[in-house]
């Protein structure tokens, strides 16, 4: 009797504890916290509600509704892709992408894709607005115009996601690789133009000296008629000098009877 007793009681005693367990963990299970940076998505036997529950802490009914947490903190994607140019050269871009989801796109979003949502659509997304941007241009021109076409890329990727409740944050392309052969062709023709300037470089000197030796010429030119022309002119006045010298040498003192032109003149200078 005894013995039946005390079996009775220690039924007693576990059926208690398993109610209070199982009180307890129900009381735990009515509330849930939403950390910041994040909303919650509530499921009542799986199914997503409508609306978005925001940060703190929130009541919901043991066993039967849970709240799925999603991240809308910015995150860091980083791939890398092989690409095709305009002019059939295979490049590899490595490309960082910062993004975030909308908060208030969220329980879309959980409905239409879940919580994998970067493999689902992120990463995809990204790979095509690569391969459909830099097929629009030359392999020259993704180091030309690498500013114009992570704007593009951007933009596209931009209209690929935003609709379905991500924002792009930043956007780069952190690097830009090409085949061993279109390396060593830019090699090749940078070379090429390193000569092509030196010898413009040449081009230039010479020209420049051809200038100086023609002005110096042309100096020479102006001084020399100078000096011929002063030196006709000294001759001219040394011969006039000489002819007079020569009628004074000649002259006997006597005027003469009949003069004509300058003649006279020159002889009353010399008697004076």
């Amino acid at each position: 009797m005894r013995n039946s007793e005390n079996k009775v009681s220690k039924l007693k005693v576990t059926i208690i504890v398993i109610v209070a367990l199982f009180l307890v963990i129900a009381i735990l299970n009515c509330f849930q916290t939403i950390p910041t940076g994040f909303v919650g998505i509530k499921l009542r036997f799986g199914k997503a509600q409508d609306g978005i529950i925001q940060e703190g802490l929130h009541f919901n009914i043991p066993f039967v509704e849970t709240i799925e947490k999603l991240d809308c903190r910015t995150k860091k994607v980083e791939t890398y892709s092989e690409a095709s140019t305009k002019d059939l050269q295979t490049v590899s871009a490595s490309i960082a992408v910062n993004y975030n989801v909308n908060k208030d796109s969220a329980n879309k979003l959980y409905r239409e894709i879940g919580v994998d949502y970067e493999n689902i659509v992120i990463a995809p997304a990204i790979l095509e607005s690569i391969k459909s941007s830099m097929a629009g241009y030359t392999a020259e021109e993704l180091i030309t115009k690498r500013s114009e076409i992570s704007n593009q890329i951007r933009s596209m990727l931009t209209d690929k996601i935003s609709d379905k409740g991500f924002t792009i944050t930043e956007f780069n392309i952190t690097n830009i690789d090409f085949s061993e052969e279109y390396d060593q062709a830019i090699e090749a023709k940078a070379v090429k133009q390193q000569e092509v300037v030196a010898a413009q470089a040449e081009l230039e000197k010479q020209r420049i000296q051809n200038e100086k030796e023609v002005s110096i010429a042309e100096k020479d030119a102006k001084v020399m008629e100078l000096q011929n022309s002063q030196i006709t002119e000294n001759t001219l006045k040394l011969k006039e000098l000489e002819v007079q010298e020569e009628m004074i040498q000649k002259w006997n003192g006597v005027l003469p009877s009949t003069v004509v032109g300058e003649d006279f003149s020159g002889l009353l200078n010399v008697g004076k």
